[in-house]
């Protein structure tokens, strides 16, 4: 595979961010190269693999064989930590994805539109001018490249070197990283249009546990920690005691574990010859920790800007810095509530998670919503009212 001296931007890292910046360069007549330092574009999974279809619909029409395959009506069930169910009058559409597919789908789609993938291609530092980013240092097929860019955008996820190298403040809280673990496991036997989770200390301290189904008696099923509490006891080891208290003789088809940033997005994301996309800017949702659709919104975001500022050529930070403002706009603004919501949720003991599914319970279903949860979060925790204008602000 021939490399090429210069692109109008490289692209670091194949996930669903990078693909989506690399194929809307390519679209908006930019030379792309997108560098992934996996073998193979999907791979490894970190991931859930839910979606809300609403977000799957901004970049796939809906007679897409991905939103045909994978979308569909979900009910939604909690369960508190002292077993009782909580069936939510919410019927979400979402999608259980197939990420390794589904990422592929999206590299092809880059490739198609003019970007060209190159994997096994690891960046082991960025060329720089007098602090202005100016392009890669690459190993590939064991030589060392030097490619010049416009722009880079690292999209390199949650262990980015990209940011940092470029001089940007990328590491996270330790209260504010999630220690995860899943398994995708078959013969269980589920109800393939419910997502449920479950809640307390003895299951998933701080965060939750998932059963995402996968069809034909297959489903993930995963558990995320706050990395303060991930320090005594491990997430694999709250999964490990989840499946044997709750399932037997199953199979275990694939096992990912790993961290998951539940902050808000970084105070930059952008700077001279530079932007961060997805998990790389800590763009995911700090409540579900979910961050597919958001880091594909912000890779189409840093391609507007690419375009914008290589056609005015003009790559320096002020520039750039638009990319900043119109992440805020679009999701920045809403992820700086979920981030406030999940400092909330953290702190909730047992007892009111057992006391608000039991008064919830006793409504009529139409009543069981997640509005009412909240209002009964109020009724337990009054002092967060006062916090409540910070949410706003």
């Amino acid at each position: 595979m021939r490399l090429k001296d210069y692109y109008d931007v490289i692209v670091v890292g194949g996930g669903p961010g990078g693909c989506v910046a690399a194929k809307e360069c390519a679209e908006k007549g930019l030379s792309v190269l997108l560098l992934e330092r996996h073998r193979e574009i999907g791979i490894p999974v970190r991931c859930g693999e839910a979606v809300g279809a609403v977000g799957l619909l901004e970049f796939f029409d809906k007679d897409h064989w991905i939103v045909k395959k994978y979308k569909k009506k979900f009910k939604i069930r909690f369960i508190a930590p002292n077993g009782n169910c909580l069936d939510l009058n919410h019927e979400s559409e979402a999608a259980i994805l197939d990420r390794k597919y589904f990422d592929y789908e999206l590299g092809i789609m880059a490739s198609n539109s003019g970007a060209q993938i190159i994997t096994s291609a690891n960046v082991v530092g960025l060329l720089t001018d007098d602090g202005k980013v100016e392009g890669a240092q690459v190993e590939y097929n064991n030589k060392r490249f030097e490619i010049k860019s416009k722009i880079v955008i690292g999209a390199d996820g949650i262990e980015s070197r990209v940011g940092r190298w470029a001089g940007i403040k990328t590491t996270p809280k330790f209260n504010d990283m999630e220690s995860c673990a899943q398994y995708t496991i078959s013969s269980i036997n589920i109800e393939n249009d419910r997502l449920d989770f479950y809640f307390g200390k003895n299951v998933a301290p701080t965060g939750y546990l998932w059963v995402f189904p996968k069809g034909n008696n297959t489903a993930n099923i995963g558990v995320g920690v706050s990395g303060m509490i991930s320090k005594k006891k491990k997430a694999k080891e709250y999964l490990d005691e989840f499946i044997d208290n709750n399932y037997s003789e199953i199979s275990i088809f694939n096992e990912t574990c790993g961290g998951v940033i539940c902050s808000e997005t970084l105070k930059n994301i952008s700077g001279n010859g530079i932007m961060l996309v997805g998990d790389a800017a800590h763009q995911t949702n700090a409540v579900t920790g979910g961050g597919i659709i958001n880091a594909m919104k912000a890779g189409r975001i840093a391609a507007e800007v690419a375009s914008e500022s290589i056609k005015v050529n003009d790559v320096s930070s002020k520039i750039l810095s638009s990319y900043d403002k119109k992440w805020h706009k679009k999701q920045g603004k809403a992820n700086h509530k979920f981030y406030f919501v999940k400092n909330i949720i953290e702190n909730i003991e047992d007892e009111t998670l057992n006391s608000i599914t039991e008064k919830l319970n006793k409504l009529p279903f139409e009543k069981r919503t997640l509005i009412n949860i909240f209002k009964q979060v109020l009724i337990k925790h009054p002092k967060i009212i006062l916090e409540l204008p910070r949410l706003f602000s």
